[in-house]
């Protein structure tokens, strides 16, 4: 090797320094930066109008957001996008919970009356009522109908005690039973909207 291919090799091997150096500062330089930086601050709050959790399709599953009566309401989606629970707010500000079926009917209802007592409502697969829970004050009362909404059987409390009334398909009242206010029972049957006989009472 003569003396010009050594100075040509030396100097390949200063730019090869040269650049081995220079790229060596700027990661040290952006390494400092990055590690002078401050993390960014978690916010206390997220505010929007409405969140979805969705699946890979983009479909929600999930949705927070106000309801039409200005409340808030949440509401979980099956695949198919039908609704399976919801929670949200009566017209009155009161809560209320539904659960659905998987093709978007409801099942039952957990809401509170007009008076503010709770209320539990279950329905059949076309939407028709088929129980209801409910109270009122310190007194509860159970209801029963048909899969066309007319009560069959209804089991509440009266001011001496409790007091069970049975219907036909027609609405029509056909037994009563119910407590006397000197702590005995009695019975009334009726036919055609009228009493018929009654055992216990005076």
């Amino acid at each position: 090797m003569n003396i010009e291919q050594r100075f040509a090799h030396l100097e390949r091997s200063n730019r090869r320094l040269r650049t081995g150096l220079i790229s060596l500062t700027i990661a040290i330089t952006t390494v400092l930066i990055v590690g002078q930086a401050k993390p960014e601050k978690v916010p206390d709050v997220i505010q929007a109008k409405e969140f979805q959790v969705v699946n890979d399709k983009g479909e929600p599953l999930v949705r927070l957001r106000a309801t039409v009566n200005g409340n808030g309401g949440i509401a979980t989606f099956n695949g198919k996008g039908q609704k399976l629970v919801g929670l949200s707010t009566t017209a009155m500000g009161t809560g209320a919970v539904t659960t659905y079926n998987g093709k978007g009917q409801k099942l039952v209802g957990l809401t509170a009356s007009v008076f503010g007592n709770g209320i539990v409502t279950t329905y059949n697969d076309k939407g028709q009522k088929l129980v209801g829970l409910s109270s009122s004050g310190d007194k509860g009362a159970l209801y029963t109908y048909n899969g066309k909404g007319q009560e069959l059987v209804g089991l509440s409390t009266t001011k001496h005690g409790g007091a069970v009334v049975t219907y036909n398909d027609k609405g029509q009242q056909l037994v009563e039973l119910r407590t006397k206010g000197d702590g005995g029972g009695f019975v009334v049957t009726f036919g055609d909207g009228r009493i018929t006989g009654t055992i216990g009472g005076d």
